[in-house]
């Protein structure tokens, strides 16, 4: 479970919300346990709850929404029952690839809305600068949907728009020639037809701990869920950056397979992936974006190994230097910065600087093409050149801290290091944030590893 997630680490008190809420208490069963207290057995009462009974598993749906979020839901018995600590996951997910930008007005899409119009309202209600749009092309749902807005008085920031075409990004969405949007989420159908979920329940080893009861509309769709997002590809070929982050949950992992083969395709290469987890149950997701910001780390960090193949390369590389102090080596690294023209921030209060790169000034070629032309600025005149400020075409950050060698190295002021401190060690982080090519990130942190951990510098 995400860690930023409300659950994490603390499983709802079935005992304690029917007491909150009485309509909860016919679906709490109460064991008995004994646990030892300072050596002596003790008597305590256990609740639980049957999750393959779905008038439970909506009542509970509704207790926790209204304790923890104070949201008022109404969906239909025969519809999807969302669960609430798995949704969270992947809200939570959502706030890491937008960095938890609390400083500007978030727009969402919800593709794909259903009934309960759950990611719109955790997300406007967890995130007070969120603004959503649900979308569905279902009329009972669309209705449901929008009459659970009104009840939470969420008309100001959720907007339910009906999508009568085929497209999954409906015209209507872009209204407006400029209009775009941080982020889209969507919770396909999982399966192609009846024989699929039947055959997908008897894969499972034991059975599954929730009943997952929902309408044809809601479960099946041509092709399941790698489909319906492999279409969200090539309809997001065509929008490009009117979406900052395209997301999507996948039911399936052999689906996980199948989209990112269809982004590599489309040579999409900026793209994320993450499982959420909730007792036994796991659902995976993809995010892929076609800007120059890359996924945050945070938003990799929560991809599980088996999906380490799959991956796009890491944004994040380090190194560890051994000898020289963090001090000395922000110093260092500083230095060889400057000696490279790449201007970066002064680290005051943390041990972390931000550079941009503008060109490759570190490679051999590189060296040779700026003497070129600095040998050719002093031949000719050039006193009626006018410099243009470079685009910027890489953006990393770097962060310098203790190493696993350093525990027994002294901290003494950057006014009074001596040459080395043999005991001392740092280790250097490098996160490429901003830019489009790998290639550049790997060669200057190579450059900047090779140059800072050298001996004779």
């Amino acid at each position: 479970m995400h860690p930023s997630n409300p659950y994490f680490n603390n499983p709802p008190d079935f005992l304690s919300l029917a007491g909150l809420y009485p309509s909860l208490e016919p679906y709490v069963m109460v064991h008995v346990s004994q646990e030892k207290s300072d050596g002596d057995p003790e008597v305590l009462p256990r609740g639980s709850i049957n999750f393959r009974d779905p008038e439970a598993l909506r009542e509970l749906t509704y207790c926790l929404l209204k304790r923890d979020f104070s949201i008022d839901l109404d969906i239909p018995l025969d519809s999807l029952c969302p669960t609430i600590p798995n949704r969270m996951n992947y809200i939570c997910w959502i706030e890491d690839l937008l960095h938890n930008d609390s400083k500007r007005e978030i727009t969402g899409i919800d593709i794909g809305t259903g009934a309960s119009c759950i990611y719109p309202l955790l997300g406007c209600v967890r995130n007070k600068n969120w603004r959503m749009i649900g979308t569905d092309i279902n009329d009972r749902s669309i209705s449901f949907a929008s009459k659970n807005v009104s009840r939470n008085k969420l008309q100001e920031v959720v907007t339910i728009l009906k999508n009568p075409s085929d497209k999954i990004f409906p015209d209507a969405l872009f209204d407006e020639p400029l209009k775009s949007y941080s982020f889209c989420m969507c919770n396909p159908p999982f399966y192609e037809d009846e024989q699929d979920i039947q055959e997908s329940a008897d894969a499972k080893d034991d059975k599954p701990s929730a009943l997952c009861l929902g309408t044809p509309n809601e479960m099946i769709t041509a092709g399941g869920d790698a489909q319906f997002v492999i279409k969200m590809v090539d309809e997001s070929v065509e929008l490009k950056a009117r979406i900052q982050w395209y997301t999507s949950m996948l039911g399936k992992r052999s689906s996980v397979d199948k989209v990112v083969e269809h982004l590599k395709k489309n040579k999409i290469l900026n793209y994320t992936l993450t499982t959420f987890r909730q007792g036994r149950t796991n659902r995976w997701a993809v995010a892929w974006s076609f800007g120059d910001e890359r996924a945050p780390w945070a938003s990799m960090q929560q991809t599980s190994t088996k999906l380490a193949k799959l991956s796009a390369p890491k944004t994040k590389l380090s190194f560890e230097n051994i000898g020289i102090s963090v001090e000395m080596a922000i110093d260092r690294i500083c230095s060889l910065l400057d000696q490279l023209t790449v201007k970066h921030s002064s680290p005051k209060v943390r041990s972390v600087i931000l550079a941009e790169v503008t060109r490759n000034t570190w490679s051999r070629a590189a060296r040779r093409a700026i003497a070129r032309v600095a040998q050719e600025s002093q031949d000719g005149d050039s006193s009626s050149s006018t410099k243009v400020e470079a685009p910027v075409l890489m953006e990393v950050e770097i962060r310098i801290s203790e190493g696993t060698n350093s525990s027994t190295a002294p901290s003494p002021s950057s006014s009074s290091l001596p040459p080395s401190t043999p005991n001392a060690a740092c280790a250097v982080e490098m996160t490429w944030t901003l830019g489009q090519d790998r290639n550049l990130f790997e060669s200057f942190f190579l450059h900047l590893r090779t140059k800072s951990t050298d001996d004779k510098k």
